[in-house]
């Protein structure tokens, strides 16, 4: 990884400087513990990530937007299942214009009542459009059977959720959670002593609110059976969502199965797309992919299929796990597979910008530089017996949860 200087500002909160590249810009992330894990309420999180840039106590949604657009910059957030990041992209010379009013919105949000109609009158559109897609209704009856409907993980926005959002529950959420001790910034481009300075006069010198953070205590309520079925008449495609709950990246076999699963269906020449799309031609495409959160995880395989091919896709990717569980990979796909994975962290990491996004996922799991090299290591140095073990350790299709949504 290029350098990563960290610093402590005035009021405790830590930053990571990444000071890298040509071009005079500068990319600022604020990542604040606010994500759904947070939230006393369904959507919450997400609204006010979405709302805190539409009004302050001293600027309109509209002339917000217009300061950014002057100056060719942009401000970004986005509630995750643990997080919530504030990306500000801008060019150096402009920063010392537009940093008063980053630390305004992160302070000073009012949530309009008339930006939150709109807000939930374009969603719930959204919602009804999604409800008649079966990859939609698939996603969300698997994660509701891995962790129950109202886990944040396991929960899908509904039209009452948001009919039940109002600026009061938004601005509770927003004080509790933004505030300098719950947050750690990211600082990448060609940055300069004088720019650290001056977001550290805006960020790092006092605090952002004195409210509490509230706790939240999920309670898993999981799926019993191995088998959810959700008839839809007039559909063409079936969505298939197979899967389990798994282990996250702080467990030591995580690097490991990164290689399992990029074999299986990682990438494009995996088995399950050399299987279903080349040989079959059962679908578009078919991926697998391991979700994690920093005290859970999820494994999932996620394809639409013809509905006449449902059955059998299904019984392919049973295959495609069986045959990982009892033969060795040869060597020759291995070797392929590793140098795949190395090319791709190659190009995550190259440039300022790129790092900043590998520095913020081991920031998030209180990892290290050094904890990310391990993790390539680990990779690279994986053989065939290590992953027929974990195969049968992680992979088998007895452990998990099938999901269809559309015809059988």
């Amino acid at each position: 990884l290029l350098p990563v200087q960290k610093t402590v500002f005035k009021n405790g909160m830590t930053a990571h400087i990444i000071n890298a590249g040509e071009q005079d810009v500068l990319k600022l992330e604020l990542i604040f513990k606010a994500g759904r894990r947070h939230e006393q309420a369904k959507g919450v999180a997400a609204a006010v990530s979405q709302l805190m840039r539409d009004g302050t106590s001293k600027h309109s949604s509209k002339e917000i937007a217009e300061a950014f657009d002057f100056y060719g910059a942009s401000l970004n957030s986005q509630a995750f299942i643990d997080s919530c990041s504030v990306t500000f992209f801008s060019l150096n010379k402009h920063v010392p214009k537009l940093l008063p009013l980053v630390h305004e919105i992160l302070t000073e949000a009012i949530f309009p009542t008339g930006e939150l109609q709109t807000y939930i009158q374009n969603h719930t559109q959204k919602i009804l459009v999604n409800l008649e897609k079966v990859e939609f209704l698939a996603q969300r009856n698997f994660t509701a059977s891995l962790f129950g409907q109202n886990h944040f993980i396991g929960y899908t926005t509904t039209e009452s959720d948001l009919i039940n959002l109002d600026s009061e529950s938004l601005i509770s959420f927003y004080s509790s959670r933004f505030h300098f001790d719950n947050c750690t910034a990211i600082i990448a481009g060609k940055v300069s002593d004088q720019t650290v300075k001056l977001i550290e006069q805006y960020f790092g010198s006092e605090n952002f609110s004195e409210s509490k953070k509230i706790s939240v205590e999920p309670v898993i309520h999981s799926f019993s059976g191995k088998e959810v079925y959700e008839e839809k008449k007039d559909a063409v495609q079936s969505a298939i969502r197979i899967g389990r709950r798994f282990i996250n990246r702080l467990h030591p076999d995580f690097s490991k199965v990164k290689v399992l699963n990029m074999i299986f269906g990682g990438y494009f020449g995996s088995r399950l797309m050399s299987n279903l799309r080349e040989d079959k031609g059962y679908c578009y495409g078919i991926y697998s992919t391991a979700a994690s959160f920093l005290d859970d995880a999820y494994f999932c395989v996620a394809t639409e299929v013809n509905v006449d091919a449902t059955l059998d896709a299904i019984h392919q990717i049973r295959i495609e796990m069986m045959n990982l569980c009892n033969q060795k990979v040869a060597e020759d796909e291995l070797r392929l597979v590793k140098n795949y994975i190395m090319g791709t962290i190659l190009s995550d990491t190259d440039g300022a910008f790129n790092v900043s996004e590998v520095l913020k996922n081991l920031i998030l799991y209180n990892l290290t530089p050094a904890d990310f090299q391990n993790g390539i290591s680990e990779m690279m140095n994986v053989t065939s017996d290590d992953l027929i073990q974990l195969a049968n350790r992680y992979l088998h299709p007895d452990s998990m949860i099938e999901v269809v949504v559309g015809k059988k």
